[in-house]
């Protein structure tokens, strides 16, 4: 009977995830839920951890309308995507999809306004050297990371539970049958 029992716990132990060990989308430029004042090239996603190669995004524009980046470049817990002319004025909604290091889907989204001076926008549609980080106006609102990701460890947990259930049924099964 010792056997068993060990034998349980040894595979309860197996199938416990450690979701504190997943990468998580740190942070965004722009940030969700900013307005942008001078015109915008780059986006980037900032993680917890590293990222694999063919993570991505998506920026759809309020009408509907994609923009593809014309580079996505990913190093470590970084993703950068440049395009080749700034994005018009509009309210924008980034769709990203990426491969945490240990091999996770990770997915969710965030928002952002480009309102800059049309001057700006229609002059080559490129920023400067000088200026390629973005103006944002003073009142942002914080990024929640849960309602932005998708949770990849609630099926799992699912799992485990059921798994546990089973087993503690089938131990008192057991139990009730040895006393008898």
């Amino acid at each position: 009977m010792r056997t068993l029992y060990l034998s349980i716990l040894a595979a309860l132990l197996l199938f416990v995830p450690n979701a504190a060990a997943h990468t998580y989308l740190d942070t965004t430029n722009p940030e969700d839920g900013t307005t942008i004042t001078a015109p915008l090239q780059k986006i980037e996603l900032t993680y917890s951890g590293k990222i694999e190669e063919g993570s991505t995004f998506i920026v759809k524009g309020a009408s509907g309308s994609e923009f593809k980046p014309a580079t996505v470049t990913v190093e470590n817990g970084l993703m950068q995507g440049t395009f080749d002319e700034a994005l018009p004025n509009d309210t924008y909604t980034v769709s990203w999809n990426s491969i945490s290091e240990d091999g996770h889907p990770l997915s969710g989204q965030f928002s952002f306004t480009v309102n800059a001076p049309l001057d700006e926008v229609t002059e080559g549609n490129t920023l400067s050297e000088e200026s390629t980080e973005p103006q944002v106006e003073a009142e942002q609102t914080e990024t929640n990371e849960e309602d932005t990701q998708t949770n990849t460890a609630t099926p799992l947990l699912i799992v485990g539970g059921l798994l546990l259930v089973i087993i503690v049924i089938s131990l008192v099964t057991l139990m009730k049958r040895k006393r008898k």
